[in-house]
């Protein structure tokens, strides 16, 4: 399963590459993240995630790891999530382009491998909301800066 998409930025590359690799400034538009913390490296972390709501809300622990950082243009991650007893893994990619001074184009993909098809319908169909939720506070947040 893939997600793909971009969003323009209007604010230099530098600034979006500083709020996208700063954990505590890019935790602010992540949505359903209940912490986050840094582990042996600045370039692994702890995320939880809730899932569900209510009764039902469950934390799901997910371990990221920035792979190939290149600034400000490039940044290479791969992670997994724990859902229950289930491992989902996870990988993804940021690419940072100007088209001018003041714009900056920022395109993902992320690719995940659902071990089955309940969890695989699950993410389908919550996923897109939560990535356009963070893309749209992401942009309100690098262009206030």
């Amino acid at each position: 399963m893939e997600f793909r998409g971009s969003v323009a930025v209007a604010a230099d590359q530098t600034a979006v590459w500083h709020i996208l690799t700063t954990p505590s400034l890019v935790s602010q538009c992540t949505p359903r993240l209940q912490g986050w913390a840094a582990l042996e490296t600045d370039a692994q972390f702890q995320l939880k995630f809730t899932w569900g709501r209510g009764s039902s809300t469950v934390i799901i622990p997910l371990v990221l790891i920035w792979q190939t950082v290149t600034p400000p243009t490039y940044l290479q991650w791969q992670g997994q999530a724990q859902m229950g007893s289930t491992a989902v893994p996870l990988q993804g990619d940021f690419h940072l382009s100007t088209s001018d001074t003041r714009q900056t184009n920022l395109t993902f993909s992320a690719q995940l491998n659902p071990p089955n098809k309940f969890i695989g319908h699950m993410i389908q169909n919550t996923a897109p909301r939560l990535i356009e939720h963070f893309f749209n506070c992401f942009k309100k947040t690098v262009e206030a800066v």
